[in-house]
């Protein structure tokens, strides 16, 4: 395996046709690079595996699988191959593949993913750009600006510090707490925000949303068919503007005197076309398993 010394983080590149990737951060000194065929009884991944150039120069690692012919024509399989990092705490990562897992454990800087289909999974990140056209995508904690899409599968991130662009054409997506600005849009599935400290934009065609508790900021919240359920946090002032074509509209804040200067102050506007529509105090978390 190879190993090279890197006692600061590094940058990472990572290009595959088939596989898995996976990449663990922590507090070291070293970086350990292991390519292994995901069948080694097949010639084609052992192959592969051989053939995948490691390199490393400057604060930079490389690795990148040959193209074979056979990612290229619907006949005669693919080749697959594993790759496993052991790097520095706060490196970044590129990665690209035609379809791969990708699984990152500890703290990483920058991460960028793109593959045709495969799920993805990152513990903590400073920025994310994940892109898969079919998997799901799973972030624990990210410290700055998400930009998140998947063409079927769910989402679901812990934390977001920064703000966020998440786009999911066939999935629900699930969002425990957001630090900045959030634009979701889905397709076909249900968002459900738990917690948002500023202005929000959530959007589906088919599927209901829940957005717990809202704190400042521009709130919109449409779907075609589905429920909405919108909480304000206790003491914040919320200007409302609540439609339903088909469905019953139910508030329970009641009316109040008008905020001061320097209070925060929410401006909701829903629409559903079939649905109900909801506005209250804050709601429970919702954990990513309530229904919205």
């Amino acid at each position: 395996m190879p190993t090279f010394e890197t006692r600061e983080p590094i940058s990472v590149t990572v290009e595959i046709g088939v596989g898995d990737i996976r990449i663990a951060a922590s507090d070291r000194t070293d970086t350990v690079v292991e390519v292994r065929p995901s069948d080694p009884n097949k010639n084609a991944d052992v192959s592969v595996a051989e053939q995948t150039r490691v390199e490393y120069a400057g604060g930079r690692l490389l690795i990148k699988a040959p193209k074979g012919w056979r990612s290229y024509t619907p006949w005669g399989g693919s080749e697959s191959i594993d790759v496993q990092i052991d790097l520095p705490a706060g490196s970044n990562v590129r990665a690209e593949a035609a379809v791969a897992t990708f699984h990152c454990t500890g703290r990483v800087g920058e991460c960028r993913y793109k593959t045709g289909a495969g799920h993805i999974h990152v513990d903590e990140v400073s920025a994310v750009e994940f892109k898969t056209g079919a998997g799901d995508i799973a972030v624990g904690r990210a410290a700055g600006q998400t930009e998140i899409t998947t063409g079927s599968g769910a989402v679901k991130v812990g934390s977001i510090d920064g703000t966020a662009v998440i786009k999911n054409s066939n999935g629900d997506t699930w969002i425990g707490n957001v630090g900045g600005n959030l634009r979701v849009k889905a397709a076909n599935g249900k968002i459900v925000v738990d917690r948002s400290h500023a202005s929000v934009s959530a959007k589906t065609a088919n599927g209901g949303i829940r957005l717990g508790e809202v704190a400042h900021g521009d709130i919109l919240a449409e779907t075609a068919l589905g429920k909405i359920e919108i909480g304000i946090l206790d003491g914040v002032a919320a200007w409302l503007d609540l439609n339903t074509k088909f469905g019953n509209v139910r508030n329970d804040l009641g009316a109040v005197g008008r905020p001061e200067p320097g209070e925060d102050t929410v401006e909701v506007r829903t629409h559903s076309s079939f649905g109900d529509v909801t506005v209250g105090r804050s709601f429970s978390p919702a954990t990513g398993k309530e229904e919205a």
